[in-house]
């Protein structure tokens, strides 16, 4: 399990989406390769859902197929920087946008200047954007596969721009998060 100034990566993330007005509950999605990120998040009381592995996409439908509720909203493990504020901002946009589902991209030029690998870049309204890994979606429709055309909301909030996958971009977040800490701690 990857650590960011000795906390686990998922404990950020955990932290933000306990802090979120409209998150009601929080099941980690994990994998028989991730058998140390299960028994962390079960200690600290979370749920899991077992997914087979096979990737991204049929990992999420058979999590789908399990949970009950009406929307799902994926946020990966490794986004150490989330807070409450950002979440419950993508919440609201996808309030406003009134379609099934919704994509959190981040532009371009901010995943260059992250040193992050563009590898998705994609037209998100008009922008260059890379998917961060938030989203939102109608989990009937998505199971049925009859979600339209995603509402995308492209986003400059650092909070979505550090998806830690390589220690360049752990050194980043790390940065970021000790930056942060100083201007808490600064009564100025």
């Amino acid at each position: 399990m990857i650590s960011a100034l000795g906390h686990p990566l998922i404990d950020y993330v955990l932290a933000a989406l306990g802090g979120c007005r409209e998150v009601s509950e929080v099941i980690v999605s994990v994998t028989g390769s991730s058998p140390l990120t299960e028994s962390h998040v079960q200690s600290r009381g979370y749920q899991t859902i077992c997914a087979p592995g096979d990737g991204h996409d049929p990992d999420l439908h058979h999590v789908m197929r399990l949970l009950s509720t009406a929307y799902v909203m994926t946020v990966p493990a490794n986004l150490p920087l989330l807070s409450s504020e950002a979440i419950d901002e993508i919440i609201d946009a996808f309030y406003q946008a009134k379609r099934s589902s919704m994509v959190v991209g981040i532009p371009e030029s901010d995943v260059q200047e992250a040193i992050l690998d563009p590898a998705s870049v994609m037209d998100m309204n008009g922008v260059q954007a890379m998917p961060c890994g938030v989203s939102i979606m109608d989990r009937d429709l998505a199971l049925n596969q009859l979600c339209a055309e995603p509402a995308y909301l492209v986003t400059d909030l650092e909070d979505f721009a550090v998806d830690v996958h390589t220690i360049g971009q752990l050194k980043v977040a790390e940065a970021i998060l000790r930056a942060r800490a100083r201007a808490e701690s600064d009564p100025h």
